[in-house]
């Protein structure tokens, strides 16, 4: 018999407190996740967080939900961005995965979305027929220093076994690299130091005004207390020690060596030019949201995000803002740039199916989170 449980926002401290959940062979959620979507300002006690799916009593598979506002047409309105959705392999052919998708679409009221997916999960989303496209977004990722151990096991995966000679080589080529981004970095630095920087984790008025004048046309407005909860409940925590923890009982991204989200505030002779949120996970660093003139001071913020990445050690940036794409897909800093692209879907039910209007951030949907 196939059952699915839902776990509000009003029920997270008490399951916080029941180890039935923490317990198990896996994960259905971390509890530092699960507390983030407690703190969640767009959050109300009685919307669902997450579902769970039991098969004759055992609890064999889940479904994350974040739940946010997007504006379509001038109207504010609740989603929810699908974050996570896991059943167990030997519940194949039970029909457990598509009871818990339309659950899920029950309970929002139809009103879902995917910010994310691997390929097998979007043919299921198809085959749903709930969905319709919302964004193709297209960006850049940027590589600084060598990333054979990163890349080779992913696109020859026979060679993972490999991986320890692929870091050696890695620290090899990185030895001749960091003297190229060295010589590069003073140029680099010499034009940061004409702006000021502000690393934020109250936002002020004048970062306030930068977003609402910059984020008009932005499919999900966002706000203070947004990216105060951003900056303060991080779904990753740091964990120096990963092969210690239970990463492995996760079946989506808990812990890594190192993750941090930056809310800065660039200010160019006295007067606030931007306002841009980076993540930094390991050696990858992301450019989340940019509120700024694109046509004005895109030189500028795309050499505050490269300064960050020469000298926090970063192997790749990925940005999927225009301005700041354009001068990366210009620079000689890196190594070799590639074309991103990043499909997102939303569900049929908010009655649009042309969203040439708005705008999406890298950041928007779960994005920003893992």
């Amino acid at each position: 018999m196939i059952e699915i449980k839902q776990v509000l926002k009003k029920e997270i401290p008490d399951v916080l407190q029941n180890p039935e959940y923490w317990n198990g062979s896996f994960l259905p959620v971390s509890k530092h996740r699960l507390y983030a979507h407690y703190k969640n300002p767009t959050c109300d006690d009685d919307d669902v967080v997450l579902l769970l799916g039991y098969l004759n009593d055992e609890l064999v598979g889940y479904m994350g939900v974040f739940i946010d506002k997007i504006k379509l047409d001038g109207h504010e309105q609740k989603i929810g961005w699908l974050s996570t959705w896991w059943v167990h392999p030997k519940t194949k052919g039970t029909g457990i995965g598509r009871k818990i998708l339309n659950t899920m679409y029950g309970v929002q009221g139809g009103k879902i979305g995917i910010s994310q997916f691997t390929p097998s999960a979007k043919r299921v989303y198809d085959k749903s027929g709930y969905f319709v496209t919302l964004k193709e977004s297209k960006g850049i990722k940027g590589v600084l220093r060598s990333n054979l151990s990163f890349v080779i096991p992913i696109v020859l995966p026979k060679l993972s076994k490999f991986r320890g000679l692929l870091v050696k080589a890695d620290h090899f080529f990185d030895v001749f690299v960091n003297v190229k981004i060295s010589l590069q970095r003073f140029g680099v630095r010499k034009r940061v130091n004409s702006c000021q920087l502000e690393y934020l984790n109250i936002l002020d008025p004048e970062a306030i005004d930068l977003i609402e004048k910059y984020g008009k046309s932005h499919i999900s407005p966002k706000g203070a207390a947004f990216f105060e909860w951003l900056k303060a409940y991080h779904w990753v925590q740091d964990a120096p020690l990963l092969s210690n923890t239970q990463k492995d009982k996760y079946a989506f991204s808990m812990v890594d060596r190192s993750f941090s989200v930056y809310l800065i505030k660039v200010i160019k002779q006295n007067k606030p030019i931007g306002f841009i949120v980076l993540q930094k996970r390991h050696r990858t660093m992301k450019v989340l949201f940019a509120y700024y003139d694109q046509g004005q001071y895109s030189k500028e913020l795309a050499d505050i995000v490269k300064l960050h990445c020469i000298d926090q050690n970063i192997r790749e940036v990925i940005c999927y803002d225009p301005g700041i794409c354009f001068q990366i897909q210009r620079s000689w800093l890196f190594l070799y740039k590639t074309k991103k692209n990043k499909q997102s879907i939303i569900s049929k039910t908010f009655g649009k199916t042309n969203f040439d209007d708005v705008f999406m951030n890298f950041g928007d949907g779960d994005c920003s989170f893992a």
